[in-house]
């Protein structure tokens, strides 16, 4: 294979990234003032086609002190352990020793996540084992009619590998491609949804090594289509550090066939936000902000462990839903980048899981904005997400169903119950300052972060709300700045506050938050957008390390001082 030469690492591109930041800067403003106004300021009214049903009550807040009480979830039934093996006590270190293939940062933005072209694919599963079998599902996609029709397929293990950012374990011979259809919507829900067969499958080996994996396929000239992540598991509990992976949100932003759950078609904002998908498949590739936050979150986040020989294990949030108890095999959770969508059961099973001693550590933001379901497709169980936004269109009443904000009046479970801040602002840009930077963080009092791009979204303190923990500190602060202020909504801030906090549970449990979507992505320099200078980034880079760190312990919140 034509080495897919380096995605993110080497330094003598970043110009070069920089001009690409830039040149599609306009398109991310046209798309940035579109899912602001999206969040906030669209009617149900709007949507008149729809199944509508009685409005559900307002329900009682459900406070911090509430929260302390909530417990697992129960599992579904034939949860089968890991077989793959882990070859030290070390094995992180050991298998980032290992020779890597190149993977090129300005190559990889060159992929076009935006639109399908040259070939697509997608999996029949998300979190695997050992000796089990993976389907790949792909289409020819020509943008040029001279262009082969053969496409290769690798496994890449993302990793570290001296800076070469991954490992092939497999790759298929090349493969004849035909042009499969795209099925568009029949019904109100506006489901985009593929049907084609089985290109290949292959297994997963004996010896792969557990972690995140990428499987792309690729041209004859060494050119990435298109990509889909998959979870190699380890053993339960071989790390005390568990990673979880947002395949709920990467699936909702994706908009391949021409719809997510934000946009669909239209001449106008209005009209294409009219036409979202209720529904959205995930028998299907991903597209658009989908793929784009596949490594700018997962990648980045996985690179940055395994650089720094952090041992982890890995896993789906699709998987947690259905065995949400694999988190009390830890010490800590940590998510990272854009956990914006969550099941109940998922919710539930977190702050669970604090409840029992397991600490989190969250290197993101806007995380668990909303509440969503799960349903079947004819590819197997929870294949399919139901996110209506509007109580009013939904036709579900159940509360830990229907598909509204958790902080909604008629839920009243904000996301401030397990991370302690909300949601203050998205595509945002600033500096952090240091407000009261603990000890145990070994980084100097006059610590500063610049350089937040606009990309990110944001998070700070809601000191109104009784869910909040009442010890909720401030590390570090900054008044942001909309990327575009005609977004800028009604009774909004015009320069919204960002904050990186802290807590602990009343039984020593610890929370870590970030607050930002684009934390991760600046560890190893992922960023779609300009990203923070090198003096900022060892900041985050040490504050990071010393958080996994030490929430790998059980009980370490009793003993961290301000």
């Amino acid at each position: 294979m034509k080495l897919i030469q380096k995605i993110f690492l080497d330094p003598k591109h970043r110009k070069r990234g920089v001009i690409l930041a830039f040149s599609i800067f306009g398109l991310a403003v046209s798309l940035i003032t579109g899912t602001l106004v999206y969040h906030f300021a669209i009617s149900p009214q709007s949507f008149p086609d729809l199944n509508k049903h009685t409005d559900l009550t307002s329900q009682p807040l459900v406070t911090f002190a509430d929260s302390q009480n909530i417990s697992f979830p129960s599992d579904e039934t034939g949860y089968i352990n890991s077989s793959c093996q882990i070859s030290s006590a070390n094995w992180i270190s050991d298998e980032n020793k290992k020779p890597g293939v190149l993977l090129d940062k300005n190559q990889w933005a060159d992929v076009d996540f935006r639109s399908a072209s040259g070939s697509a694919l997608w999996l029949n599963k998300d979190s695997v084992s050992c000796g089990d079998t993976v389907d790949i599902h792909a289409s020819l996609y020509l943008s040029d009619s001279a262009q082969s029709n053969a496409r290769t397929f690798h496994a890449l293990r993302v990793g570290w590998y001296n800076g070469a950012g991954a490992r092939e374990l497999w790759k298929s011979e090349p493969i004849k491609l035909k042009r499969q259809k795209v099925l568009q919507p029949k019904s109100n829900l506006r489901m985009v949804d593929t049907k084609w067969p089985t290109t290949l499958k292959f297994q997963i080996g004996s010896d792969w090594t557990p972690g995140f994996y990428l499987i792309v396929s690729e041209d004859e000239t060494g050119k990435i289509d298109n990509l889909a992540p998959l979870v190699v598991r380890s053993p339960l509990g071989t790390a005390k550090v568990l990673l979880s992976h947002s395949y709920l949100t990467w699936n909702l932003y994706n908009s391949f066939g021409g719809r997510s759950a934000y946009f669909g078609s239209g001449s106008s904002n209005l009209e294409r936000r009219k036409d979202r998908s209720r529904v959205v498949s995930m028998d299907r590739p991903i597209l658009g902000s989908g793929g784009f936050s596949i490594h700018r979150d997962a990648v980045s986040m996985v690179q940055f462990l395994e650089k720094n020989g952090i041992n982890y294990d890995q896993e789906s949030d699709l998987n947690i839903d259905k065995y949400p108890s694999i988190i009390k095999n830890y010490n800590e959770l940590v998510l990272s980048g854009h956990a914006e969508y969550m099941t109940r059961r998922i919710f539930d099973s977190i702050i669970a899981a604090r409840n029992e001693g397991v600490n989190l550590a969250i290197f993101g933001g806007n995380t668990a904005l909303w509440q969503t379901r799960l349903t079947e497709s004819p590819i197997g169980k929870d294949r399919r997400i139901i996110m209506y936004r509007y109580a009013n269109e939904d036709p579900v009443t159940d509360l830990r169903q229907v598909t509204i904000e958790f902080k909604d009046t008629r839920l009243n479970m904000p996301q401030t119950l397990f991370t302690g801040t909300q949601t203050t602002g998205t595509h945002v840009y600033g500096n952090y300052s240091p407000v009261q930077i603990p000890s145990w963080l070994n980084i100097p009092k006059n610590s500063t972060i610049t350089g937040i791009s606009p990309d990110s979204e944001i998070e700070a303190r809601f000191q109104s709300s009784l869910a909040s923990p009442s010890n909720v500190k401030a590390i570090f602060a900054g008044q942001m700045t909309y990327a575009d202020p005609s977004t800028i909504l009604k009774g909004m801030p015009k320069r919204p506050l960002a904050e990186v906090v802290w807590f602990t549970n009343p039984n020593g449990q610890v929370t870590f938050n970030a607050g930002l979507t684009t934390w991760a992505c600046n560890l190893v320099d992922t960023c779609a957008y300009a990203s923070v200078d090198e003096k900022s980034r060892t900041v985050m880079d040490e504050v990071t390390k010393e958080v996994v760190t030490l929430f790998s312990e059980r009980g370490i919140g009793s003993k961290l001082k301000n």
